[in-house]
C-alpha cells in the first residue's frame, strides 16, 4: 500500500470514528487558500496607492501601514472578504481605506473602495488606475471631550481610559433599506489603530468602530489626548462615516454628530468617496 492510499484509509477512518465530515475540511482549506490569496491582491493594491494631505502650501505624502489593521466579515451584505488600511503622516491618520471583496456575479462589482479622510486637512487619493479623489473638506473636525482626573502616566493605563472613554458614545444607523429603519450599533471592543504624534503634540490617541453588521465598522471614533506636555494635555473626539446610511452618534445619550441617508446620492462626498471595481490594481 503506497503512502497515499494509506493517507486516505487514515482520513477516512478518521472521518467514521469522529462523525467529521472531510467535505467540510476541505471547504476550509479552499476558503483559507482563497482569503491568503485575496489579502496578498489587496496588499498590493494598497502598496500602490498614493496619498497625501495638502498643510498650507505644503503637498505632503503620506505612509501606508504595511499590513491592514483590521480584517472584517458582513456576511449580510456578501462580502466575502474585507481588510481595513490606514495612512498616517508623522504618526497621525490621515486616511482610512475599508477595502472589499464581494461575491457578486458581475466581476465589475467584485472589489470596493471605501476611502475616507481622517484629517484636519484636506486629501488626495490616487489609484493605479483611472481614480482619484480629492477631499473638499476636513474628515475629522475634533471637539473637546470632558473627563475625570489628568491623562494617565502609562501606556496600558492610558488604554483602558480610552476604551472607557470610548464605551460613553453609542451610535445608531438609520435610513438602509426601509424608509423609517433603524439599527443600534456596537462598538467594536478593540482600537482599530493606536497612535501618537509629537510633531502635531498628540500625546496617545485611538481609532474606534462602530459596526451595525458583522464587524464591519461603518463609523470611526477618534479620542485622542494633544498637549505640549502629557500633564497639560486635553481630550478631544471626532467622528466620520464609512457608510451611506444614516448615522446618528450620542456622548452620554445627547447628539454630537450626525449624518443624513446618502444612499442614492452617488458616490463622491466632500471628504470620502467609494466604488466598485472589476479589478484590485
Amino acid at each position: 500500500m503506497n503512502q497515499l492510499v494509506r493517507t486516505c484509509v487514515v482520513l477516512i477512518l478518521a472521518s467514521i470514528l469522529t462523525g467529521v465530515d472531510l467535505r467540510v475540511v476541505a471547504d476550509d482549506a479552499t476558503s483559507t487558500t482563497e482569503r491568503q490569496a485575496i489579502l496578498k491582491e489587496m496588499r498590493s493594491a494598497v502598496r500602490a496607492m498614493t496619498v497625501s494631505e495638502q498643510v498650507g502650501d505644503a503637498i505632503v505624502s503620506a505612509k501606508v501601514v504595511t499590513e491592514p489593521i483590521f480584517r472584517y466579515s458582513d456576511e449580510q451584505r456578501q462580502i466575502r472578504d474585507a481588510t481595513m488600511w490606514v495612512w498616517t503622516v508623522d504618526g497621525r491618520p490621515v486616511s482610512l481605506l475599508k477595502f472589499e471583496r464581494y461575491g457578486f456575479e458581475d466581476p465589475q462589482n467584485h472589489w470596493l473602495f471605501n476611502v475616507t479622510s481622517t484629517t484636519q486637512n484636506t486629501l488626495d487619493v490616487k489609484w493605479q488606475f483611472d481614480r482619484s479623489f480629492t477631499s473638499k473638506k476636513p474628515g475629522f473636525s475634533f471637539q473637546p471631550l470632558i473627563e475625570d482626573g489628568d491623562i494617565p502616566k502609562t501606556d496600558s493605563a492610558r488604554l483602558i481610559r480610552l476604551r472607557q472613554l470610548a464605551r460613553r458614545f453609542s451610535a445608531t444607523l438609520t435610513g438602509v433599506g426601509e424608509i423609517d429603519s433603524k439599527s443600534e450599533m456596537r462598538l467594536l471592543p478593540t482600537p482599530l489603530f493606536r497612535y501618537a504624534s509629537p510633531t502635531s503634540k498628540i500625546v496617545d490617541g485611538a481609532l474606534f468602530g462602530f459596526s451595525a453588521t458583522g464587524t464591519n465598522p461603518d463609523v470611526i471614533l477618534a479620542i485622542q489626548w494633544r498637549g505640549e506636555e502629557s500633564a497639560s494635555a486635553h481630550c478631544e473626539f471626532a467622528l466620520t462615516g464609512m457608510t451611506s446610511g444614516g448615522v446618528e452618534v450620542r456622548l452620554d445619550e445627547q447628539p454630537v454628530w450626525n449624518q443624513p441617508s446618502l444612499v442614492g446620492q452617488g458616490q463622491v462626498f466632500d471628504a470620502w468617496t467609494w466604488f466598485f471595481s472589476e479589478r484590485a490594481m
